[in-house]
Parts: structure tokens; sequence; C-alpha cells
């Protein structure tokens, strides 16, 4: 008799399971010493068996960074859509942004610091529409941004610098919180993120700023 087909549930642990595996290496050791026999190590599994979820170590690289992407990017849009305020909203962002990078240092570091492959290093190659996924998922976690800030006053339709602005501010936090630098300099983290969650926007941009003032009566 044929063998049962496995409940949808199963094979999406098996997945996790792998990608979590794979992740592990790729932070400890880099995306050169990744292979499907460390996978199999770690899991469990044989490195056949691992081969009728995932095609190659690349396959699961991307799984990876869509995996990341996406749960940044639903965190993302759930908060433009129930944040009618877009000032408002950008701040949730950040906090958003921030705790996802802070709680997820591994996952982050991949998708953001790590100078691993990127969708144009596989154009032309059987993985494209993997890579292809991979980006959008990614290009919609800016365009939401994007689009929230340039809601805001004076911002403009295209808030796409802006985007970047605040983008590379908070990469920068996040990096220097997760390499510990940050806490030789000042140990109280949670000062510092506070202070630029609540200040950021303001600082970067004067139209945020008038924004805000006309709120505020002119105190800020």
């Amino acid at each position: 008799m044929p063998k049962p087909a496995r409940p949808q549930e199963a094979v999406d642990q098996v997945r996790k399971n792998i990608l979590d595996a794979a992740l592990e290496i790729l932070y400890k050791e880099g995306f050169a010493s990744l292979s499907m026999r460390k996978i199999a190590k770690k899991t469990g599994m044989t490195a056949a068996n691992i081969y009728n979820y995932f095609k190659k170590k690349d396959e699961i690289y991307l799984a990876i960074q869509t995996r990341g992407f996406a749960k940044l990017f639903r965190t993302f849009r759930k908060i433009e859509k129930k944040e009618k305020d877009p000032v408002a909203g950008i701040k949730k962002m950040i906090s958003a942004y921030i705790d996802f990078g802070t709680s997820n240092p591994d996952q982050y570091e991949i998708m953001f610091t790590r100078n691993t492959p990127k969708y144009a290093d596989y154009l032309g190659t059987p993985l494209e529409p993997a890579a292809r996924i991979e980006k959008e998922t990614a290009m919609r976690v800016a365009e939401t941004c994007r689009r929230v800030l340039s809601k805001i006053p004076g911002a403009g339709p295209d808030a796409a610098p802006l985007t970047i602005s605040v983008w590379t501010a908070l990469h920068g936090l996040v990096s220097l919180v997760n390499s510990r630098v940050l806490q030789e300099v000042e140990p109280d983290v949670a000062k510092v993120t506070a202070m630029i969650e609540s200040t950021l926007l303001e600082r970067l941009t004067p139209y945020i700023k008038n924004s805000l003032s006309a709120k505020t009566g002119g105190i800020l």
C-alpha cells in the first residue's frame, strides 16, 4: 500500500526545523559553511531526507530570508491598517523594527548585515524565482514604511529618501545593540532606545517636527 501523505502541519514543522537549524549555522559559521550535511546533523535527519523539502542550500537560505521579511512586513502592515495617524504609525513601526532586530539578532544579521547572496546573484539561475519572491517580500516592508511616511504633511508623495534615512538610523541602533558596542558606552539600552523611539523622526525631518509642533502648540 502507498504510504499515506503526511499532514501539512507536520510538513510545515519539518521545514521550520530545517530553517531554524540552517539559520543557526549561517549565524555562527557563515554562508560558505552552510551545507545539507550540517543541517542534517543538527536536525537529526538524513541529508537525503532534507532534499525532499529543499533542493539545495541556497533555496534554504532564500526561504530563511523570505520568512524574516514576511514577519516584519506583517507587523508593519498591521500597524498601517490600525493606526490612522501617520506620525503615530511611524513611531510604532520604529518600535516594532527595533524589537524585531534586537529580539531576533541572528535573523536580523543575516537579513541586513552579512555579505550573503543577493537577488542579482541568482539572475539567470533556477533559483531566480525564489530570489525574486525574497526581494519582493523585503521591498514590501520598505514600501509600507514609505506609504505611511508619504501621508505626513510636507513629506510629499515620494518619501523614499526619508524611508532610507529612518532605516539607516534604526539599523545603526539595532546593530550597535546586537554587537553590545552600545552597552559599552551606555549600559541603559532601554533608556537610549526610548529616546530614539520618541525623537528620531523629529530630528531627522523638519516637516515631521513641524507636524508634531502643530499638534502640541509648538512644544516638542
